[in-house]
C-alpha cells in the first residue's frame, strides 16, 4: 500500500491533468468559433494568372453547424462550394477545384489549384486544360453577425465593440 503523501499526490496529479485537459478543450472550442467568424461574409476575389476562376464574389454562411459556401465567378458563375476553416487556414472546395489559404486582417491570400484525381476507362479521356495553379487574392466586404453566442467567444474585442457582449 502507498503511503498516504503519495495517495495525496497521485490524486493531485490525475485531478490536475484533467483540469488541464478541460481548459485545453474548452479553449480549442473558443479558438474554432475565432476561426469561423474570421471566415463568415462576404468576400470579393481575384486571380492572378490564367485560371478557370476569374473574379467574383465568395459568400460563406453557417448552416447547420457547418461552414457553406456560394461563390459567384465572373466567368463560370453561381457554384456551390464546401468550406473549412482551421485556425487561420481557410480551404474551399468546389467541382475540381480547390482554394487554399489563410485569412489576415479581413484579407485572404490563397492559392487556387486544380484537385487531383485520376480514373480509369476505356473511352478516350477528355482534354483538359493546362492549368494547374493560380494566385487568389480577397478582402471582406462585409462580415456576418457572429457565429456562436458571445458566451462562447467570451466577448473578445470585435463583439465588445459591437455592444453583444454585457
Amino acid at each position: 500500500m502507498l503511503p498516504p503523501h503519495c495517495v495525496r499526490l497521485l490524486l493531485l496529479l490525475v485531478l490536475g491533468a484533467g483540469f488541464v485537459g478541460g481548459c485545453a478543450s474548452s479553449r480549442s472550442a473558443q479558438d474554432e468559433a475565432a476561426a469561423r467568424a474570421a471566415a463568415v461574409g462576404t468576400w470579393s476575389y481575384e486571380v492572378e494568372d490564367v485560371a478557370p476562376l476569374d473574379q467574383g464574389r465568395f459568400r460563406i454562411t453557417v448552416q447547420d453547424g457547418d461552414l457553406r459556401g456560394i461563390v459567384r465567378d465572373r466567368r463560370l458563375g453561381r457554384l456551390r462550394a464546401s468550406v473549412r476553416v482551421r485556425d487561420s487556414r481557410l480551404e474551399i472546395d468546389l467541382r475540381d477545384l480547390r482554394i487554399a489559404g489563410y485569412i489576415e486582417d479581413d484579407q485572404f491570400t490563397g492559392l487556387l489549384r486544380r484537385s487531383q484525381w485520376e480514373v480509369t476507362t476505356r473511352r478516350q479521356p477528355r482534354a483538359r486544360s493546362r492549368f494547374r495553379s493560380a494566385s487568389l487574392f480577397a478582402r471582406r466586404i462585409r462580415s456576418a453577425t457572429a457565429v456562436d453566442k458571445p458566451g462562447i467567444l467570451e466577448c473578445q474585442s470585435l463583439l465588445r465593440e459591437a455592444g453583444d457582449c454585457e
